[in-house]
């Protein structure tokens, strides 16, 4: 028996190299498959006709990374010499096709888990984001031990990819007399390069540009399906290019573009005039589902969720019941509550235009004699958000380093949240006033852990970032009771918002609505901005308008977001997902590609998404594609222009 699985055949080298390719069009489809079952919960509604075209397509896909991916290797057995057949040559090539492989398919199996976080394959931007952290050997080996299934799934790849591998071996050519030798396999060289050519640009067609992410949406009939069709080394490879914008004329005049939508914020009530501090806590993770007040008439009535203090600060706050989030990655998440610029088509932090000169809320009330800062537990550096605080006017950052011991450190992220908001309080205590300040928390995070002196205290009922929801609830609690005994905190608008939406518990909130579903709480101790409002839709960049409001700020600026105290019906929120920007506004919400509208829903009466209306209201249709193109042409051409403050 073990000789029969010894056994190898002889062929002639291309015979080889086509077998050995296929090889890995095997282990990509494969990896394909386990990234459909294991996120099954996001493709409930795919019929097997539906995944085999998705399948399908998946291959184009396949072969442009492949290709990319084994470049050098299939070049290697195809240029037209007889060294080919050298024994230690075909060593070399044989290692250069394990290793470069072995990589691309780690690539693809670790984006199986991954993608249960920010629903969209990794790209380029993926490194970027976690460029800045120290500890990232630390959090391989967890996420290998957390997702051990996965990690097992790639190892039997790998040794299935080495095995077949060794399965062939290569003989003699066919041809050996050189003057037949080196002009056929040279047009046979010529020949491949072609066909590599095409298969990496995606096509034979001269018009066919090279393939890119958004050419998965061919294939699919809702925009997260591209997930299945695409692999991560080409989502990787092609994101390499960069995405500098080009300028977008959906109106001609802008008269006509500013009638829809402007940015630019005129203050409507001078008179009014307030120097509360403002403190603004941005909570990990924390998706609007885990707080029991929004969600009442779940469980016939009897759910609870998993941050009892949060729902006891709502009953005395201005809470909004539609609340979302501009992206689903925490390094969009500062740009877009600290500037009100959201991320588009890729994170702003890690765009061209990164560099622009923004107005930021820190940078703006400073003019008024306002101190800022920024708390974050992890090591300084983490995230990029150091750099991007420096460049945006804040004043002084906070973090592992400023805290200044190590006993509290999480072992993972950072220092515990129940420590690191104290220090958070005691530390503003010190500050002269007025003053802003902004937190970033980072307990409730995989790998989803609290401190041991709280274990059995908060329990999960389906998975362990709900401990971890608790943990942080209980530490946000433990801030408050320590900062309303401090004199400035009468005087403070208190802002708790999430960056985004991490992992979804219930079916119910398994898509567009509850992938981008965080609260965004207004909390001022004694006043009269109190109430659920059920009708205004709010967004993260709407924080810096409504505070600038708020406190009565002077003087025009910039935001993309909107004043959500102003009472109007104009609100509306904006994200940007698998190449579909998504518009929400009123009842409804409109997935378009940039080109045409793809999707539109009645949030209200359908909260689940299940029926889809395009063109069946054409006149909500038409007024939302009205204003995300609007939208989209201020978004892109003021990126461009630098346009994005007043001169």
């Amino acid at each position: 028996m073990l000789n029969k699985f010894k056994k190898t055949f002889t062929a002639d080298i291309y015979l080889v190299l086509v077998y050995r390719v296929l090889i890995i069009y095997l282990l990509y489809s494969l990896s394909r498959l386990i990234f459909y079952v294991y996120n099954i919960d996001h493709f409930r509604n795919i019929s097997f006709e539906r995944l085999f075209i998705i399948f399908r397509g998946g291959l184009l896909f396949d072969t442009s990374a492949i290709i990319y991916t084994n470049l050098l290797f299939i070049f290697g057995n195809v240029i037209p010499f007889n060294f080919r057949q050298n024994f230690t040559y075909q060593k070399i090539l044989k290692y250069i096709f394990i290793i470069f492989n072995s990589v691309a398919l780690f690539a693809n199996f670790a984006d199986i888990p991954y993608f249960n976080f920010v629903l969209e394959r990794s790209t380029i931007h993926i490194f970027g984001e976690f460029k800045h952290e120290g500890n990232l050997g630390i959090l391989f080996f967890k996420f290998l031990i957390d997702f051990w299934p996965v990690a097992l799934f790639y190892a039997l790849s790998v040794l299935t990819m080495i095995y077949l591998y060794n399965r062939a071996k290569i003989g003699k050519p066919a041809i050996s007399k050189p003057v037949i030798y080196y002009p056929v396999y040279l047009i046979v060289f010529a020949i491949v390069l072609g066909l590599c050519i095409a298969g990496a640009r995606g096509g034979f067609d001269r018009s066919t540009r090279p393939i890119t992410l958004s050419n998965a949406g061919q294939f699919v009939k809702a925009p997260a399906e591209m997930a299945i069709v695409l692999n991560t080394p080409f989502c990787l490879i092609r994101s390499t290019e960069g995405k500098s914008y080009n300028k977008v004329d959906f109106y001609s005049t802008k008269d006509e573009l500013e009638k829809v939508y402007s940015p630019v914020h005129v203050p409507a009530n001078i008179s009014v005039k307030r120097n509360d501090n403002v403190v603004i806590f941005i909570l990990e993770s924390f998706n609007k589902e885990f707080i029991g007040s929004f969600y009442k008439n779940l469980e016939g009535g009897t759910y609870q969720g998993y941050a009892p203090f949060l729902d006891s600060l709502i009953r005395f706050s201005k809470t909004f019941v539609y609340s979302y989030a501009n992206g689903r990655r925490s390094i969009e998440a500062i740009p877009s509550v600290l500037t009100s610029i959201p991320s588009m088509e890729e994170p702003f932090v890690l765009s061209p235009y990164y560099s622009n000169t923004l107005h930021s809320l820190p940078l703006l009330l400073k003019e008024k004699g306002y101190k800022s800062a920024f708390f974050h537990g992890a090591p300084n550096g983490s995230m990029g958000f150091q750099a991007f605080c420096q460049l945006n006017g804040v004043d002084e950052y906070y973090g592992k380093t400023e805290y200044n011991n190590d006993k509290d450190f999480d072992g993972y992220w950072g220092i515990w949240d129940e420590e690191f908001f104290q220090f958070y309080a005691h530390t503003l205590d010190t500050f002269s006033k007025p003053f802003v300040a902004a937190l970033f928390s980072v307990s409730s995070h995989h790998p989803f852990v609290v401190p041991k002196k709280y274990e059995g205290r908060f329990k999960m009922k389906d998975f362990e970032l709900q401990r971890c929801i608790q943990y942080t609830d209980y530490s946000l609690k433990r801030f408050f009771e320590t900062a309303s005994k401090m004199k400035w905190f009468k005087n403070t608008l208190f802002i708790i918002t999430a960056d985004h939406v991490s992992l979804n518990q219930r079916p119910e909130f398994k898509n567009d609505v509850g992938y981008f579903s965080v609260p965004i709480i207004l909390y001022k101790p004694g006043s009269d901005v109190i109430g659920i409002d059920s009708v205004t839709i709010a967004q993260q960049i709407d924080i810096m308008p409504t505070v600038l409001n708020y406190l009565g700020y002077d003087k025009k600026y910039i935001a993309f977001g909107q004043d959500l105290l102003h009472p109007d019906t104009s609100k509306f929120a904006i994200n940007f997902l698998d190449n579909t920007f998504r518009i929400f506004k009123g009842d409804y919400l409109l997935q378009f590609d940039g080109k045409k509208s793809v999707h539109l829903y009645n949030v209200k009466t359908d909260p689940r998404l299940k029926n889809d209306i395009l063109n069946k209201e054409p006149q909500v249709q038409a007024n939302l594609e009205r204003l995300v193109k609007a939208f989209v042409q201020q978004y892109k051409n003021r990126m461009i222009e630098n346009d994005l403050y007043i001169k």
